[in-house]
């Protein structure tokens, strides 16, 4: 407000008649010419205002700016006054009503400050108590930490040499599932894949411990290698390791684990899963891969042969049988493992959380393609029809068709020039009823590769209770080392496999007939076949029928084509089915059943 100087105290006056403190706010222009002006800036007006609004909101008078006056002319008589905010707070008389609210309003805030002020100081006291106590207990719990690391026990593990020399062939066979010579060529691959320094056997622990190691950082590896065995007892080997995997693989208890080999119970399971990651599923150790398969015409060629050979050459170009098995799962997590997608995808019609396998296995039961990564929910032919493989069939079928090459698999599969499937609904002793007998005895090859995957691994017999991604690896980690135990079983012990076969085979069902009868609800258990009837897209909805593509007539019409000449060849060799009924307790001829 731009004003005279000579207004000043008019102005000044004026504010008696407000019942609050006023600022009077002026500023002058110096006579010297030389010095210059001084006023005001902005941001100091601004603070004023706003300390005038905060003030206005207290529960005493406010405080707020009068006026703001500017002196144009220096005068002499109020020279000294302008230089200066004035702020002087306005008297009235003391029976004033104003007067006694505004003294009476200054008591109770004098009072209620009194209150916060002793409150604070009560706080402060008490946080400062609470403070000195964390601090003690921290100050103890440090020293017993320490004091427990001066006393603490390291630990003595027993080497792996020393283990399994309590073990005879027998309990090393049934504690991990192969015997002797597969595992110590399993370590030696898996040294050959990851390295021995990765690894870590025993050997090389030896010799980091003595010296005789060559490597540029040997200094610096021994020296960690002396502090693990004087805090934790030392490096585990890669022996014992592998060897605590498939223990557990085998369904062992990591407790009893943990104590057996002395290691921490959380380290079991790190152990476990690093294990299988990192040298189980790698791909030098065994590969399971359908198109690097149906490339491979040599390997296609010999999957044939044994076909043919099994069916009295009867199922000729089979290479390969399909199916599909349900492994139980704990329930998803919605954001955790599908990212907010439905767990219900995964519950399947045997009333369990489950993940839909499907698998081609070759007549000595080993895996040629396996797919882990569909829901429980889903049809086995979706299941199939949804993955890379069977777009890959679909556009290379004619490759196999020329050749005469195609897989097997059960009716839930729909017939195609790639996959033949037996016929529905046959009468007894007719020429499609004969063709399905030998179908389903070339086809009993994968139901017999998942019997043994279920009866050596005992960790199916029971929830996987990991996620979902561990879920799927330990799965897949059981094929892959069913796979190389075949293919030792198959290269190292020549006309011998069958019997060691057998042998393999009593040991596992042993244990799995115990473990039934510790468990009676077994049926809601580990492994199940796909489901036949109840046909689902991936997203766990019932499939609606639709117009097939011009494509899958054309597969489904060479199919058709297929199966017909091999049953016109079962007729012109007059094969039959057998007349004996293959049950166990019923020997009973065919005929006279249906007589």
């Amino acid at each position: 407000k731009m004003q005279p100087a000579k207004n000043l105290f008019t102005s000044a006056r004026g504010c008696r008649r407000h019942h609050d403190m006023h600022l009077i706010i002026m500023s002058v222009m110096p006579p010297s010419p030389a010095m210059p002006q001084l006023r005001l800036s902005a941001a100091f007006i601004l603070l004023l205002l706003l300390i005038n609004f905060l003030s206005s909101l207290a529960p005493v008078n406010g405080l707020y700016i009068s006026s703001l006056t500017y002196c144009n002319k220096p005068h002499h008589h109020h020279h000294n006054i302008c230089r200066h905010i004035i702020a002087k707070p306005m008297t009235r008389h003391r029976s004033d009503p104003f007067e006694k609210e505004r003294v009476k309003r200054a008591k109770n805030v004098k009072r209620d400050l009194t209150k916060i002020l002793l409150a604070m100081e009560e706080w402060n006291q008490a946080e400062d108590s609470v403070l000195a106590d964390l601090l003690q207990k921290w100050h103890d719990t440090k020293q017993q930490k320490k004091a427990a690391a001066r006393n603490r026990k390291c630990r003595q593990r027993r080497s792996w040499e020393q283990f399994q020399q309590y073990l005879t062939d027998r309990q090393f066979r049934r504690y991990f599932r192969m015997e002797r010579g597969c595992f110590d060529y399993l370590c030696e691959r898996i040294i050959d894949n990851v390295g021995e320094r990765e690894f870590k056997s025993e050997i090389y622990l030896r010799d980091f411990k003595n010296g005789d190691a060559t490597e540029a950082d040997t200094l610096h590896q021994t020296n960690i290698l002396h502090a693990h065995e004087r805090t934790t007892g030392g490096f585990v080997s890669g022996e014992v390791k592998l060897a605590l995997t498939l223990r557990l693989l085998a369904g062992g208890s990591y407790m009893d684990l943990a104590l057996l080999f002395d290691v921490g119970f959380s380290t079991a399971y790190e152990i476990f899963h690093k294990v299988i990651k990192e040298w189980i599923l790698d791909d030098r150790l065994v590969k399971i891969n359908g198109v690097d398969y149906c490339e491979d015409d040599k390997r296609m060629e010999e999957v044939a042969r044994g076909f043919a050979v099994a069916s009295k050459n009867v199922i000729n170009g089979c290479i390969g049988a399909i199916d599909g098995w349900i492994v139980k799962i704990r329930k998803p997590r919605r954001w955790k493992d599908l990212r907010g997608g439905d767990p219900a995808t995964f519950f399947s019609r045997k009333g369990f959380f489950g993940i839909n396998v499907q698998a081609i296995v070759d007549r000595k039961k080993r895996i040629l393609y396996r797919n882990i990564i569909h829901r429980g929910a889903e049809h086995d032919s979706t299941a199939f029809k949804h993955s890379n493989f069977y777009e890959w069939l679909e556009k290379n079928w004619k490759k196999l068709a020329e050749k005469g090459l195609y897989f097997i698999g059960d009716s839930a599969y729909a017939i195609k020039s790639f996959l033949v499937t037996p016929f529905d609904n046959a009468v007894h002793g007719t020429p499609e009823d004969n063709y399905n007998f030998f179908h389903s005895s070339s086809r009993i090859s994968v139901e017999c590769a998942f019997g043994e995957i279920d009866l050596r691994w005992g960790i199916l017999w029971s929830t996987l209770r990991f996620s979902l991604a561990h879920n799927v690896n330990v799965i897949d980690a059981c094929m892959r080392l069913h796979n190389f135990i075949v293919d030792w079983r198959e290269d190292k012990q020549g006309p011998c496999r069958t019997e060691v076969g057998m042998k393999e085979r009593d040991l596992f069902e042993e244990d799995h007939r115990k473990f039934m009868a510790a468990y009676p609800d077994i049926d809601i258990y580990g492994v199940h076949g796909g489901e036949e009837d109840d046909r689902r897209d991936s997203n766990g909805n019932p499939l609606v029928g639709g117009r097939p593509s011009n494509l899958s007539k054309a597969l489904a019409d060479v199919g058709r084509k297929v199966r017909d000449t091999l049953c016109k060849d079962i007729e012109s060799k007059k094969l039959v089915r057998p007349k004996i009924n293959w049950f166990r307790h019923n020997n009973r001829v065919v005929d006279e059943v249906h007589a």
